[in-house]
């Protein structure tokens, strides 16, 4: 299977002619999976692994494969930027990635993410934090760990509110806005509305895509002007993102990257986004897998 240049799993285009190219080669049970994401891939991406293996035939095992075979660690993964592939086509065709895939994709960089990123808040009485499952961490953390201060915290994520709120020491408030099925977070007019006069210390904040030209982007229209309004609302943006967040923009854009103050990832990225990352003044964080530097020496 075709690669990217970065080592990475393609995208995009590339990644549609990938599955199209690899049907010819590929067995049976996984010529049927291929055919399926080829023929409905909105279809492929809402329903559950059983509900696919049921339809098609097939076994999980296998529908592991099938992604794994396409350069991507499991079903998850491959869903996702499926879901992104759709979105560069045109709203029409969009469907947004599943809340449960995102939570189920690279699980152990997003909490050494959030560890990494806990200390930064330290000195903040009110922050706001965006919906996503890397926020989704650090609010965890913020409602189990007694050495994080008491804080005022505003957020777009129902999921991000119920993990600040369990410690009972941190003021939690929703922005408002109407529910959004597919990402548990709100959003509107309601967002905005909320926001206007406040002043908040720090932003914590994810992206669908962090690239030296574009900056923070994402696939969604309405989430680009709920998070750009988050943006202006705080002294500080901080952004919690994987290394595969390092890609080509996404259709929305929410701000160029001179407005970040502090990126954490997981990973080092390449010299073309460091130096980018160096000309806006941005602070890097990595995150370091101590089993990856193990395993090295």
């Amino acid at each position: 299977m075709q690669m990217a240049s970065d080592n990475k799993p393609l995208s995009g285009a590339a990644l549609w002619a990938a599955i199209s190219a690899a049907q010819d080669s590929m067995p049976a049970k996984l010529r049927a999976i291929a055919g399926f994401v080829t023929e409905d891939p909105a279809e492929f991406i809402r329903m559950t692994s059983r509900e696919i293996c049921a339809k098609l035939g097939t076994s999980e095992p296998t529908l592991i494969r099938f992604c794994r075979s396409l350069g991507f660690a499991g079903l998850a993964d491959f869903r996702i930027e499926l879901a992104l592939a759709l979105a560069s086509q045109g709203a029409a065709a969009s469907v947004h990635p599943q809340i449960a895939d995102r939570r189920l994709s690279n699980p152990a960089g997003k909490r050494r993410i959030a560890e990494a990123a806990i200390g930064l808040l330290a000195e903040d009485s009110a922050i706001l934090i965006d919906n996503g499952t890397t926020v989704e961490v650090l609010a965890e953390l913020l409602g189990t760990r007694e050495d994080v201060p008491p804080l005022s915290v505003m957020t777009s994520g129902l999921m991000v509110a119920q993990q600040a709120l369990r410690s009972g020491r941190h003021r939690v408030m929703l922005t408002g806005g109407v529910i959004r099925a597919s990402t548990g977070s709100l959003s509107g007019r309601l967002v905005e509305s909320s926001l206007s006069g406040m002043n908040f210390s720090s932003f914590v904040m994810g992206a669908d895509s962090i690239d030296p030209d574009g900056g923070l982007s994402t696939y969604s229209e309405d989430e680009a002007h709920v998070t750009r309004a988050m943006v202006e609302a705080a002294s500080r943006v901080i952004v919690l993102a994987d290394h595969t967040k390092f890609r080509g923009a996404r259709l929305h854009r929410i701000c160029g990257l001179r407005r970040i103050a502090i990126l954490v990832t997981d990973r080092n990225p390449d010299e073309q986004i460091r130096a980018a990352l160096d000309a806006a003044g941005i602070r890097l964080i990595v995150a370091d897998d101590p089993a990856a530097d193990n395993k090295d020496r």
